[in-house]
Formats: C-alpha cells, structure tokens, sequence
C-alpha cells in the first residue's frame, strides 16, 4: 500500500525514505534525570501547577453547586420529616466548608491508586472501618485523610469549567486540562525513533457518563473510548492520540475522520 503512494524520488523500493532521521531516540535526557524519583516522575507528566488548577476548578464547581445543593438538602429534610433547616443557613453551612488545596487532590489520586492495588470489595468506605474485613487491615486510608473530606473531594472535583462556551462544543471538555498536559509532557519525555506506527486503541471506561465511550466485543477492553495513537514502532511509547470522529472546532478545520484531542 505504501509504494502505491511513495513519491518515486524519495522513496526506493523497499521502500526507504531518502531524508530518513538517523540521530538518536528514546528517553530524553530531561526525563532521564528524574526517572529514579518517583514523585519527580510523576510531577514531570503531570506537574504542580495542573494539581493546582485541578483544585482551582474544584472549589468553583462547589461554590456553583451550592444553592442547588441546598435546595437538595432541605427537600431531602421535608421528605423525612424532621427538623427542616432555613435554606439560607443550609448555603451557609456549606460556603462554611474549607477549599480544597492541590496536595488534598493529589493525595485523594493517591488513595484512589492505593484502593486499586488493595481493594475492600464492600466499598471504598470499608477502609475507614475500624472493623477489619477479612485479611486487610482496617482504618488505612483513615491515617492520610478523613472520610467525609474524601467524598467531598471525591463529589466535587473537576478539571475544567463546566460554564466555558467550549464546554458545548467539545465533548473532551471535561478532561481537557489533563489531556492538553499529557499531550506535551509526553512528546517532551521521548525522542521518537524514525519508525511510528499508527493504531487504535481503547481507553478503558465503563462508565455511562462517559460521551465518548464505545462497545467494541473483539477489544480486551469492552467498553471505553476508541483513540488513533501515534507511538514508536519499537516501545511502543505513546507520542499522540486522536478520536477519530471529530473536528477542530478551536480553529474551523475539519480532518475528515479525526481530530487531535490535544
């Protein structure tokens, strides 16, 4: 399929590219330099200032939420019949609540990652139990944070302003921050090799908020978001991915079948 399309004057018939990049490829060395530092890794794909914004957008989402909230709160106190609050003191008690810092998210990650690797199958707020189940010791993630500023955290945060006017028009909004980061971050950790191959590949999500998600039976991973990626041929390190349904609505150019998400 190749050698149908190779512009004969660069291409032989192997067909080999004339000007082909034959310098040096892998980790770059500003990567390498923090590559026995876990947290400097971490902070290299996903740096600070991202966790900050993350918080940032976080406690505007819960200041949005409050007079809502409220409302929810006193029908839920009608319905139960007992002592009904006044809905300015319900606003006030939750304005009353401190922001959340960007440690307070990164540690949330953290203990998230942590459910993952030791998980209670009861749910997720059998680890403040001071019962034990099972095996698993009991009260763990109680020692790094409280239960209750867990969910809040949990409940209220976001990566991106829900009331942006790109918010209607892009469906990868909501993760849009995180993404744009990983979209640099990455192609700045690697120097990719002259070979890059081209594939799908899914994003494993099951959940029925996700916009984009997709069935696929013959994927390992049923149900998630289906991407074009752009990766060395021989790691396979992710340089880009694409959806390939979409347009740039940033700058008015259509692609056909694909659109960059970064």
């Amino acid at each position: 399929m190749l050698t149908l399309f190779a512009d004969q004057t660069k291409f032989g018939p192997d067909p080999t590219y004339a000007d082909l990049y034959d310098g040096s490829y892998g980790p770059t060395n500003s990567v390498l330099a923090v590559a026995e530092d876990p947290l400097a890794l971490l902070f290299y794909f996903m740096p600070p200032k991202l966790w900050a914004q993350i918080a940032v957008e976080s406690n505007t989402y819960h200041r949005e939420s409050i007079p809502q909230r409220a409302r929810a709160i006193r029908a839920q106190q009608r319905k139960g019949g007992g002592e009904v609050e006044d809905l300015g003191d319900i606003r006030r008690r939750l304005d009353g609540v401190e922001d959340m810092d960007a440690y307070e998210v990164l540690r949330v990650m953290a203990l998230l990652i942590a459910r993952m690797l030791a998980p209670i199958r009861k749910g997720i707020a059998a680890h403040w139990s001071v019962a034990k189940a099972g095996a698993m010791p009991a009260n763990r993630l109680g020692f790094f944070m409280g239960k209750n500023h867990f969910f809040h955290i949990m409940g209220y945060m976001h990566f991106s302003n829900n009331k942006s006017p790109k918010a209607s028009t892009d469906r990868a909004w909501k993760i849009r921050p995180v993404v744009d980061v990983l979209q640099r971050t990455f192609a700045r950790g690697y120097r990719v090799r002259p070979v890059i191959s081209f594939d799908e590949a899914t994003l494993p999500s099951r959940s029925r908020y996700n916009p984009t998600r997709q069935f696929n039976k013959d994927k390992p991973h049923k149900w998630g978001t289906k991407v074009l990626v752009g990766a060395c041929a021989k790691t396979a390190y992710c340089m880009r991915f694409v959806h390939p349904w979409r347009v740039d609505t940033r700058h008015g150019i259509c692609f056909g079948l694909s659109r960059y998400v970064g």
